[in-house]
């Protein structure tokens, strides 16, 4: 076989997923969402007193927030492409809320429940920004 033939047959097959870098200056707008969702919002519920820290639990812990993540992963694989730093400031953002403004009986709860859900919203978040990156090579952005 020619140098020629063997360069052919070992040049680099097309990605599945198409990767994009990541920079702070095009993740602005999805980071300020982010902590909005997280940090903002729910110093409303919490203010509420017990009602809105059971409606808190209730609905953003275990609904909305994964929800918001595998949304906002989405939406940024598609535009920017998949990129593994933009799931980890998303989990580390998220994970930062649940000690600081969801209330448990007990630390050890607490620390278990941060650490359950962080591995959750790191899963939605790489999942769906890999199904963004995806999308984003099936439509040739």
């Amino acid at each position: 076989m020619s140098k020629k033939n063997r360069r052919k047959t070992i040049a680099r097959k097309e990605e599945v997923i198409r990767k994009g870098e990541f920079s702070i200056d095009g993740s602005k707008a999805y980071i300020i969402f982010t902590i909005v969702m997280f940090h903002i919002l729910p110093l409303f519920f919490v203010m509420m007193g017990d009602n809105g820290q059971t409606l808190l639990l209730q609905t953003f812990l275990m609904m909305l927030n994964p929800m918001f993540i595998a949304i906002s992963g989405l939406i940024y694989g598609i535009k920017k492409g998949f990129n593994f730093k933009y799931p980890i400031f998303m989990t580390i953002i998220a994970a930062l809320s649940i000690p600081m403004y969801y209330e448990f009986d007990a630390g050890a709860y607490m620390a278990q429940t941060t650490f359950i859900m962080g591995i959750v919203y790191l899963v939605f978040a790489v999942g769906s920004a890999a199904i963004g990156g995806f999308v984003k090579k099936l439509l040739n952005f």
